[in-house]
């Protein structure tokens, strides 16, 4: 699959991956708002004490994906984690980033339909029906693989 510049918009592929995907136990509310809807932490399970934004705020708060089906302004997926920026399974995704999640496609016939924009005519972004196209893969910094989300 070859994609364009005008629809990466500058981004690599997989930071641009990252938006629009499903949220684990949390969501956007109004605006900038989110709240989280689950009480485990959905890495560990222990007591939730965050929400997490999967793609780095610093990244931007949207992606516009423009595709011939149309465009769309994808906003990064919430995770909700124990801890904080600097505790618990929060600080894991940042300090140090011991953990990486990355969107893993069930086929590249459904991430073909993602990025021409055939299964957002179909779903909304963020919408739970994603998973069964593709799922959240959670590794360490070794690579090794802790969870697997959606599946």
């Amino acid at each position: 699959m070859i994609l364009d510049a005008g629809i990466l918009r500058g981004y690599p592929k997989e930071r641009a991956e990252l938006y629009g995907k499903p949220h684990l136990g949390a969501r956007y509310t109004h605006g900038k708002a989110y709240e989280a809807l689950s009480p485990r932490c959905c890495v560990c399970g222990r007591r939730a004490g965050s929400v997490h934004h999967v793609a780095h705020r610093s990244w931007g708060e949207t992606f516009r994906l423009v595709t011939p089906c149309g465009a769309w302004d994808l906003r990064s997926p919430l995770f909700c984690l124990c801890g904080s920026g600097t505790t618990g399974c929060h600080d894991k995704f940042h300090g140090g980033a011991r953990l990486k999640a990355e969107w893993a496609w069930r086929s590249k016939v459904y991430e073909e339909a993602w990025w021409s924009g055939e299964l957002l005519e179909v779903y909304e972004p963020h919408s739970p029906g994603l998973y069964e196209y593709g799922y959240w893969l959670i590794t360490d910094r070794d690579g090794n693989e802790m969870i697997r989300e959606g599946i």
